[in-house]
């Protein structure tokens, strides 16, 4: 009787034992991967077009960038899920900036007043993006943050949303400009930010 007792308890022990290893090894995939990203710069390969005086620039971010700022790095478990869970979204970083370092929200620049045009970079430029899969899937927008540098920076950002997108697709970003009406810009990212 003492011995089945005794079994039970080194198979309970070595179960757990084995658990622990497997949480492990998923840590060490999951940090080796995140070693990877940070060693690559983590985004993609910014592409930039000059029109009247203004850099528009779009790089591809991978969703763990985001997901490690807003989370931490104490649970990769739990960043490694999050990005399970969020694999079909793409980000991606839109930048304007005025050769000259001036604020590209004044009038001169959009034919609207401040208020309107800070409105407009906050949420109505949504409708101006879309991507376009290599399978010639339209993606519309699906939500966009505009980050507001109050001055400091030279630049203008909006954080473009995406969704229901094939991990293993290259996208291109569409930007009909509107706000600043320069015409169509097509950006064609040819690599992923993340591949495993």
């Amino acid at each position: 009787m003492n011995r089945q007792i005794i079994y039970f308890i080194i198979i309970i022990l070595l179960g757990s034992c084995n658990s622990g290893n497997e949480e492990k090894d998923s840590n060490n995939v999951i940090s080796h991967k995140l070693f990877q990203l940070e060693n690559r710069g983590w985004k993609s390969q910014r592409i930039t077009h000059f029109v009247n005086d203004i850099h528009y620039s779009a790089t591809e971010v991978p969703n763990e960038y985001y997901l490690l700022k807003s989370e931490g790095n104490k649970n990769l478990s739990r960043i490694d899920s999050l990005s399970k869970n969020h694999n079909r979204e793409r980000i991606i970083e839109f930048e304007f900036e005025q050769i000259n370092e001036d604020d590209l929200l004044k009038e001169e620049y959009t034919a609207l007043d401040y208020d309107k045009s800070v409105t407009y970079m906050a949420s109505t430029i949504s409708r101006d993006f879309m991507a376009v899969t290599t399978k010639n899937d339209t993606i519309p927008c699906s939500g966009v943050q505009f980050e507001r540098h109050f001055k400091v920076s030279p630049f203008k950002r909006v954080l473009l949303y995406f969704g229901n997108i094939d991990p293993s697709e290259n996208i291109q970003l569409i930007y009909q400009d509107r706000l600043f009406n320069n015409g169509i810009f097509k950006f064609k990212f040819n690599e992923l930010p993340f591949k495993t």
